[in-house]
């Protein structure tokens, strides 16, 4: 069994339990003890990144399911969630255990280069919530060394470390311009900004198959947005023939109950690349004063975050909430 988590990708030594029925068709308790463990195992990691992970947790305790498999599934939880200080406070935790892995007791990691991978992996984001960037590096280089197949997880750290020193030099955005993706109308990023608390960049393409799968967050989180006065500017991004006309049979489709203005950028300076956009789809939160707060995946919880920061009255929409889409 594989779990495949935002970045990370992890080998699990799960297997399949065979029912064995005795010739009286009985079952002894270690048996069914055993397939009880099983259940709420699979239970515990059916239920990652959602509410229910909660009660699954509390219930494999309560079955006095191996430490080692709840520490792992708390930390496969807080990455499906993409709760990078939480998995960074988790990270003492992790290095007092780190010498007690036992692969035969994992039910996620195959080999002990692996787990020690997530433990440097924790302690590197450990030194960013310190901004310690001589303890990232460190840490972040052994975790590479020790699992290369999650060099891709390991590598957007270190590309957000170099885009959030390359926000803190852009004094503001206000005087940038955008174009109205339906009339062509140019307007300033200030002109949008006017009676707002700060402005949600969207910045998409029709091309991107992960933004149309996630269409339907995309709009509620617009809707929520746009309540508390923070309203999201889809923002296409790209170039080539027809990209207008595909924009547009998303916008009027699939889209079509999103809050928010659907905009193209400029020729020249645009706000993409001043903000290093290299991934679709890529959230920024601009301030009333145009600063970047917030500039990276909308599934970061430091997106969600700022967001509360700025408008206290905000909470993190949830498509179940949301019965008219």
């Amino acid at each position: 069994m594989k779990f495949m988590l935002p970045g990370l990708l992890f080998v699990t030594c799960v297997c399949a339990a065979e029912n064995a029925s005795s010739p009286d068709n009985s079952i002894n308790d270690s048996t069914q003890t055993k397939n009880n463990n099983e259940a709420v195992i699979e239970e515990l990691f059916a239920t990652l990144g959602q509410k229910e992970f909660t009660s699954a947790l509390r219930q494999a305790k309560e079955a006095n399911i191996h430490p080692q498999i709840l520490l792992e599934a708390r930390f496969l939880n807080l990455i499906d969630l993409g709760d990078n200080p939480a998995i960074a406070a988790m990270a003492p935790e992790l290095v007092e255990k780190r010498d007690n892995f036992d692969p035969g007791q994992s039910e996620v990691f195959a080999f002990k280069e692996d787990w020690l991978g997530i433990v440097h992996y924790s302690q590197a984001l450990e030194a960013l919530e310190k901004d310690d960037k001589t303890g990232f590096k460190q840490h972040i280089t052994e975790a590479f060394w020790l699992s290369p197949r999650q060099a891709q997880a390991f590598g957007r750290h270190i590309e957000k470390l170099r885009q959030q020193e390359a926000m803190q030099s852009i004094q503001s955005l206000l005087d940038k311009s955008l174009k109205s993706q339906t009339e062509g109308k140019k307007t300033t990023v200030a002109e949008l900004m006017a009676g707002n608390k700060a402005l949600v960049l969207y910045f998409w393409s029709p091309m991107s198959q992960e933004i149309q799968v996630n269409l339907e967050d995309f709009i509620i989180t617009t809707q929520t947005c746009a309540e508390n006065k923070m309203p999201v500017l889809a923002i296409l991004t790209g170039s080539y023939p027809g990209i207008i006309e595909d924009a547009e049979m998303i916008r009027k489709g699939a889209a079509s109950h999103a809050n928010c203005q659907w905009l193209t950028e400029s020729n020249k300076n645009t706000i993409g690349s001043l903000l290093h956009v290299r991934d679709l789809p890529t959230m920024a939160i601009v301030s009333q004063k145009g600063r970047v707060l917030f500039n990276g995946h909308p599934s970061d919880q430091a997106f969600w975050t700022t967001l509360e920061k700025l408008s206290p009255e905000f909470k993190r929409p949830n498509r179940n909430d949301k019965e008219d889409l």
